[in-house]
This record gives C-alpha cells, structure tokens and sequence, in this order.
C-alpha cells in the first residue's frame, strides 16, 4: 500500500534542506543511528526530523485490521516519542513525522526534502521493518540525498581490526604494504573512480572533511589484476602504474587545495578488489564514501558492486552519495 506520511509538525514541509532525517523503530541501531544524527545536526547546523513508519494490512477483517493499526501506531509513536525527547535534551530543534506503509517508500520520499539521510544498518524488524537490511539498502540505492549507514553496535571496531586479503595491497612512496596496514584514523576516504573530480562522492567527501575538521583521504583501486594468473601479476609494471595513478591524484589533491587551502589532503594507491580495500578502510576511517553506482555501473541495479559489497561487511560508518542522474 502507499505510504501515508504525517508530520506532527507543520514547518515540516517549509522547512528545505536544512534537515538530517533518521529513521526510528526502537532497536538500539536506531538509536545508534540517532547519534550520530546528533553529532550531524551539530556539525552542519541542520534540524533533526525523525521519521516513524509503521506497517498496513489488508486482512479482509475490518477489526482486526482497525485493532492491529492501532497498536502499531502506538508502538510507533512511543518510539518516536523517546528519540524527540533525546534530540530535546541535546538542544537540537526537531521534528516529527509518521508514515503508514512501507518504510523504505517513506524514508526516499522524504530524503528530497532532506541533506542528509542516517539509518541504522539493519532494523529490528519493528516499526522500522526491514533486515543491509532491505530497508537500508533501498535507501541507499534510492535516496536523493546522501546516506550514512550506521553499522551494528557489535560489529564497531575499536579493540580488533579485520584483516584483509593477501591480494590486496598499497602502493606507498617507499614500495608496496599490505593494505591492512594503512590506518585510516581520523580521516574521511573516499574511493575515485573514472571520473575523478567530477565524482559527486568527492565533493561530498570534501564538504564532510571540512565541517568535521578531518583529513581527506583519496583512495584509488586498480582492480584489474583480480582473478589474472601469476605470470601475468609478474609481469605486470607496478613502478609505472603507480607513477601514471600518483600523477593524477596529485593533480586532483592540488585542485582541491586550491579551493579548499585550510583542508589536509592525502591519497593512495592500491591493487585488489576495490570493494574490500574499502571496505577494510571502514575498520579505522571516520567515514568511508562511496557513490551510489560507479561509471562502470548498469541501468537498473539498485547499488553497484561496489557501494554495496562496502555495505554489507562495513564496520564503520559509510555515506552513500546519489549518482548523476541522466
């Protein structure tokens, strides 16, 4: 059925862009998603709108159907009631909205109203019903906005980092690493593709960098020597292929320290798969950023591969940016 949103709150529809949109069921990843909402809301001056949907059925029992409404709309707006009065106690303005039908329906519905969408990773099969979870990846894949995907709470990394594969590895100045060793700490990555500066991933990862006061770390992948035989790995002209990939993202670095001169830039270069190299990045990054599809992308997908195999295994935070759109 379509989704039927209600805002509690009548500046709602006037209210523009200035606003991070969290969605709300109750689980403790939706709560987790709220903070960092909360530290968004701060960081960039935006108003906190959470969003409560809650399922509808059609049973052909018109009492039951009335009775079952009835309680999850409560148990809905009990839940929205806890995280308004957290966004209150933090000193943020707020605001409400509920929604009938399907919650991924009503969360890309409202990101056009929105800077910037945060969910939690997986929901608790709640208000918020969904499991990268099927609720956050049709966010991820649809929103028209950008979208942070916040990872379970058991799944963050702080005492033991993940380690990746033997494949994967870093071309730095003073020769080749494994890619598990480079840290990402107190920086904000985000993975080039082909179109290099003109990526929508980048400009976001530029602004995020600098409204948190973190460096930005570009990343790029050649993922073209996956699954080739040893011969031709050994063959292969690593001293070149840097030179040629080191020269491009000077160029980008030193265009984005021209506008941005107060910004700390950095980059690297790996060899591997560029979904786990970036996705081994979020063991240790601030943020990792991705678009939503790649050049290389196909019409229809709902995420590209790479977007959604960070996703999957992400054990820290992953902001989804929109891709062009034709």
């Amino acid at each position: 059925m379509n989704s039927d949103s209600r805002a509690e709150n009548q500046s709602v529809a006037g209210s523009g862009r200035n606003v991070v949109l969290v969605g709300i069921d109750g689980s403790d990843q939706a709560r987790h998603a709220l903070e960092r909402a909360l530290d968004e809301a701060r960081a960039q001056d935006l108003t906190v709108r959470l969003l409560g949907a809650y399922p509808v059925i059609g049973v052909g029992d018109p009492g039951l159907e009335m009775r079952f409404t009835e309680a999850v709309m409560k148990e809905n707006a009990d839940h929205l009631a806890e995280a308004r009065q957290a966004v209150e106690q933090a000193g943020l303005p707020v605001e409400v909205v509920e929604a009938g039908g399907d919650a991924a329906k009503a969360v890309v519905e409202q990101s056009g109203e929105a800077a910037l969408v945060v969910m939690g990773k997986r929901g608790r099969g709640g208000a918020l019903r969904g499991r990268l979870g099927s609720v956050s990846a049709a966010v991820a894949a649809h929103a028209k906005c950008p979208v942070i995907i916040v990872p379970d709470a058991a799944e963050i990394r702080h005492s033991e980092r993940r380690g990746g594969s033997a494949g994967d590895f870093a071309l730095e100045a003073e020769g080749p690493v494994q890619a598990d060793q480079i840290d990402f700490t107190g920086r904000v990555v985000v993975g080039l593709d082909a179109l290099g500066s003109r990526s929508p991933a980048l400009g976001k990862a530029v602004a995020y960098a600098q409204e948190h006061g973190k460096v930005l770390a570009l990343v790029s992948v050649n993922g073209a020597l996956s699954g080739t035989p040893s011969w031709f790995q050994d063959e292969f002209n690593q001293a070149r292929y840097f030179h040629e990939a080191d020269q491009k993202l000077t160029e980008i670095s030193d265009e984005i320290a021209a506008e941005h001169p107060e910004l700390t830039v950095e980059h690297h270069i790996f060899v591997g798969r560029p979904a786990r190299i970036l996705m081994n990045a979020t063991h240790s990054a601030d943020l990792v950023v991705v678009g939503s599809r790649g050049i290389g992308g196909f019409r229809g997908l709902l995420l590209g591969s790479v977007s959604q195999g960070v996703l999957e295994n992400a054990t820290g935070p992953v902001m989804v940016v929109p891709a062009h759109r034709s």
